[in-house]
């Protein structure tokens, strides 16, 4: 079962340079969860799932209260987070830049990353 949130718009103070750090800027995040045994497929009961909306939360705690340089460790460390907090097999995590600040017109950049939880196990 895989358990998904798209389009989670978030500000947060992710750059390189110091301008972003500083003013910070919008960031949009594509999260999917993989539960292997899924019991609330069967009895429709939040207590056999992951609740989404705890996920958003942590999602927010993370881009708000940390400042990384590049999207990859603002991706991995969120993927992490998750593994270590909820009773998932699998995360994949997109964070995007809309816009950047670079000298040519592009519609966004972004990093993603895909964790297992053997992955968070071996580190």
């Amino acid at each position: 079962m895989d358990i998904f949130i798209e389009g989670l718009e978030v500000y947060g103070h992710h750059g390189v340079t110091d301008e972003e750090k500083v003013l910070g800027q919008r960031l949009l995040y594509d999260v999917r969860l993989t539960v292997e045994d899924c019991p609330a497929a069967f009895t429709d009961d939040l207590d056999g799932t992951v609740d989404y909306t705890e996920v958003v939360d942590l999602v927010i705690e993370i881009a708000t209260t940390n400042s990384f340089s590049l999207l990859e460790r603002l991706a991995q460390a969120t993927a992490e987070a998750i593994l270590r907090r909820f009773p998932v097999d699998g995360v994949w995590v997109q964070v995007t830049k809309p816009h950047p600040p670079v000298a040519c017109a592009l519609s966004s950049v972004g990093a993603a990353v895909e964790l297992i939880r053997a992955d968070l196990e071996a580190v």
